[in-house]
């Protein structure tokens, strides 16, 4: 019996799980420079004289735990990263539900004051990473001293393999309301902080980024080969 090499998107296209042409996208949509960035500490209290900013916003997903990220880059200046919610390792996760119904988290960060972009999401799935196939930005500003609220992004689960995501939707909303009220909930010192609605009051985007590819990241299979 012999053995033949095969990639794993080839299996997954053989049975016309993933379009091919989207696995092609994914390969190049994943390569996104950054790093986390981290949440101030339940303690944190803004000061009228600080040389940052305070930027809230929330990712909320539902189904599968996984990594679910959105990417920011400076227009004004040159800081970049992405925000996550849950976790992308499927093995060994710990992740916060700051919300009733959703799995996600308040977003609550210091940056440095200037414009900024968000152009890009994805998810990372253990071995898949999920990623956009349209364009799509969403600018906001951050002030020294001040906290902005920049809106919610909502990531549906719409297609999965087993517990791994391998298909989403993102919408893109204000959810103000909601998410102040966690806000006041899970950092006392910001309660009597002014917050700064840096979002059309009741704006709702839907898809963002258009339909999900998926990029598998995994070694050669060795499949057996009958003759």
């Amino acid at each position: 019996m012999k053995f033949q090499v095969r990639r794993i998107a080839d299996i997954f296209s053989a049975i016309n799980m993933f379009d091919p042409k989207n696995l092609i996208v994914g390969v190049i949509s994943c390569i996104l420079v950054g790093c986390a960035t981290k949440d101030v500490s339940s303690d944190f209290s803004l000061s009228a004289d600080s040389k940052t900013g305070l930027l809230i916003g929330s990712l909320k997903y539902t189904g599968h735990v996984s990594g679910y990220r959105v990417y920011f880059k400076g227009l004004s200046n040159a800081e970049k990263g992405y925000f996550e919610a849950g976790s992308s390792n499927l093995s060994f996760f710990s992740t916060r539900y700051d919300f009733p119904d959703l799995g996600g988290k308040l977003q609550v960060t210091e940056l440095t004051p200037g414009d900024y972009e968000i152009n890009a999401w994805g998810v990372q799935s253990g071995v898949a990473h999920v990623s956009q196939t349209q364009p799509f930005s969403i600018k906001f500003k951050i002030e020294a001293g001040k906290a902005t609220y920049i809106g919610s992004f909502l990531f549906t689960e719409t297609r999965s393999l087993g517990a791994t995501v391998t298909g989403v939707k993102v919408d893109f909303s204000d959810a103000f309301d909601e998410d102040v009220k966690v806000l006041r909930r899970l950092y006392p010192k910001l309660v009597l902080t002014d917050v700064y609605r840096g979002v059309e009051p009741h704006l709702k985007k839907e898809n963002i980024g258009g339909a999900s590819s998926v990029y598998i990241n995994i070694a050669p299979l060795l499949l057996p080969v009958a003759h």
